[in-house]
């Protein structure tokens, strides 16, 4: 209840308490909406405030900006600067360096960039990576890296080449929904709302809407979009799908995108540690993924890649040196300084997997 000058009120106001005339006679019970005829009724007898019920108005949604879609897709220098940067990073040698494949890595690289050569040669496809690069940059980036991330669980698993276009195909385009939200939504450097949160999961359906009207998509690459985020123990969503419901293209998927996006900046926080992200990985087993498909991917990965500077739990630093074919978390090392930060006159291998009591405390950078 609120008390207001006769001067404020606006038609559909609704009296919390009567309003009495001077012989005390009730003019207007309480619960009464009010209009403008009774509004002015009320200025000529000269009645100064009233009790107002509170409005149970909802809160104001923001205005957003939405992508102008049609236009993005007619630009051509959208389209071709898409292909150019999915080329480029199929090619980039950069790209590898964190990753273990489980063929060569030569073979792989040529095996992933034909795969996204297919991919582009499709005009609506790459259309839609025009869309992604324009509406979201980082977005476009990270759809890349998935689809690499993809393509190893792909390879190890010994998928067939029509497997391997589906599941990279699918990896890509799994988040295509998301540009079909308004555009400042995906950039908020902020935890979003449960409205905002719900407005975004949004992007599962919305996206295999989009992939099943392109000509030429295969119904499990669509499929990906819609049953990425989808989890073992029926936990995710759109559906709840529990383990064998959900497809194996967005089981792979899922636990790729979720990889990416620990180790990935985001507008509202900056990347965790590839090793943070590898125990939450072992944390999830048979919760979120499958325990068996997280213990493939982290097989063909290197937390801490050649020329990583580490601290050792025994205080000294050391450098990686191999991790080819190695624990995850137990490489080569060459030690360079002793524990009270002295240098090591003469740098000598550690081989942690011989060395149970010892490990890896924390990176420091690089050499």
């Amino acid at each position: 209840m609120r008390e207001v000058p006769i001067t404020h009120l606006v038609s559909g106001d609704v009296l919390s308490r009567p309003v009495y005339a001077r012989s005390g006679a009730v003019m207007l019970e309480a619960g009464t909406v009010l209009t403008e005829a009774y509004i002015n009724r009320l200025k000529l007898l000269n009645i100064q405030r009233v009790f107002l019920r509170l409005k149970r108005t909802p809160l104001q949604e923001p205005e957003w900006v939405m992508p102008d879609i049609n236009s993005i897709k007619n630009d051509e220098n959208a389209r071709m600067d898409a292909v150019q940067t999915a080329v480029g990073f199929a090619e980039s040698p950069g790209r590898l360096e964190s990753i273990s494949p489980p063929i060569a890595i030569d073979k792989f690289r040529d095996l992933y960039r034909d795969l996204i050569g297919e991919i582009v040669s499709n005009r609506q496809f790459a259309e839609e990576m025009g869309v992604m690069l324009r509406t979201d940059p980082l977005l476009f980036r990270q759809a890349l890296q998935v689809s690499m991330y993809a393509g190893i669980i792909g390879t190890a698993k010994n998928f067939d080449s029509a497997q391997m276009y589906e599941l990279t195909l699918g990896a890509l385009f799994s988040d295509i929904g998301m540009t079909r939200l308004p555009t400042d939504l995906i950039k908020l450097g902020r935890e979003l709302t449960e409205a905002e949160r719900l407005m975004v999961r949004r992007h599962t359906t919305e996206g295999y809407r989009i992939l099943t009207k392109i000509k030429g998509m295969p119904l499990e690459s669509a499929k990906v979009a819609l049953q990425h985020h989808e989890r073992y123990r029926g936990e995710g969503y759109p559906f709840g799908l529990t383990q064998k419901e959900i497809s194996e293209f967005a089981q792979i998927v899922g636990l790729s995108d979720v990889y990416n996006a620990l180790i990935s900046p985001r507008h509202y926080r900056k990347a965790y540690a590839p090793e943070e992200a590898t125990e939450y990985l072992f944390a999830s087993g048979n919760y979120e993924f499958e325990l068996s498909l997280i213990q493939t991917f982290l097989r063909h990965h290197r937390v801490y890649p050649a020329s990583t500077v580490v601290q050792l739990s025994n205080g000294q630093t050391a450098y990686v040196v191999d991790t080819m074919n190695r624990p995850l978390l137990r490489p080569v090392v060459q030690i360079i300084r002793e524990a009270d930060g002295s240098a090591v006159p003469s740098p000598y291998l550690v081989d942690l997997e011989k060395e149970p009591y010892l490990a890896i405390l924390r990176r420091i950078g690089d050499v």
